[in-house]
């Protein structure tokens, strides 16, 4: 019989280390590139959030916030899945615990940043979380190891709005105007007038940055254009397409 699964804070050295290792499981790279013990530990002491799913004295799950200078609002830095439990909810799990300790404390607001290009993260942020993003930072992190080498760090920053209404998504997303090249990322026009449009992005960046690193950088610099020309432009991300071909929804 399998130990049960508990999602709660994480305390002491031993959890704490389990989720550093954790971190290097998830992203490769080095110990460079994650958040440590020790300043884990510093987190928690100041009242940050540090919690992780934990089983049979294992952390197979971890989430990360940081207190921010608006009381209100909490920088979600991190949030880390074991391969061998993804697919079955957790992930969500670990966001709504969050949720749910920001609340208990009066925070009413989650922001966080992730890459636009993958796929997988974009539709658990957008669609199904209902985060929404008006921000795109160029190359944030500068450069990274791990599954991130090999193309600029460039973020979407996305917010989570704990108490007010989702966010409203317009009807049939599926039939609205594409302003990039579903194949390649190849920015196009702006339909003038258009209340909302899709953004195509590659189906798997990381298997792009394995087999073809070239046509990565193209859908990083493409979108990127894309991305900084629709939200000037008063459009906001407020939805995500699956499938084959994904791609976010814009809307004004």
């Amino acid at each position: 019989m399998s130990a049960p699964l508990t999602i709660r804070d994480l305390h002491g050295p031993q959890e704490l280390t389990a989720a550093e290792d954790l971190q290097l499981r998830v992203w490769g790279g080095s110990e460079r590139d994650v958040f440590p013990r020790d300043a884990l530990r510093a987190l928690e002491h100041i009242g940050g959030l540090v919690a992780g799913a934990v089983t049979g004295g294992e952390v197979v799950g971890l989430v990360v916030g940081l207190p921010t200078a608006d009381p209100r609002v909490q920088h979600s830095h991190l949030l880390a899945v074991h391969p061998g439990w993804r697919g079955g909810g957790l992930a969500r799990r670990l966001k709504l615990y969050q949720r749910d300790w920001c609340l208990a404390r009066g925070i009413s607001r989650v922001e966080w940043t992730y890459d636009p290009l993958r796929a997988v993260n974009a539709h658990f942020n957008i669609h199904r979380l209902g985060a929404t993003a008006d921000t795109y930072l160029d190359d944030f992190y500068g450069e990274m190891g791990g599954i991130n080498a090999g193309v600029a760090s460039d973020r979407l920053v996305a917010v989570w709005d704990l108490t007010g209404p989702p966010p409203a998504r317009p009807g049939s997303p599926a039939t609205l105007p594409a302003v990039n090249a579903p194949e390649d990322g190849r920015f196009l026009p702006i339909p003038p007038g258009a209340e909302a449009v899709r953004l195509h992005i590659p189906a798997d960046l990381g298997a792009l940055l394995t087999s073809q690193p070239a046509r990565a950088v193209q859908w990083r610099t493409q979108t990127r254009q894309a991305f900084h020309a629709l939200l000037g432009d008063g459009y906001r991300v407020t939805d995500f397409l699956a499938g084959d071909a994904p791609a976010y929804v814009l809307s004004r």
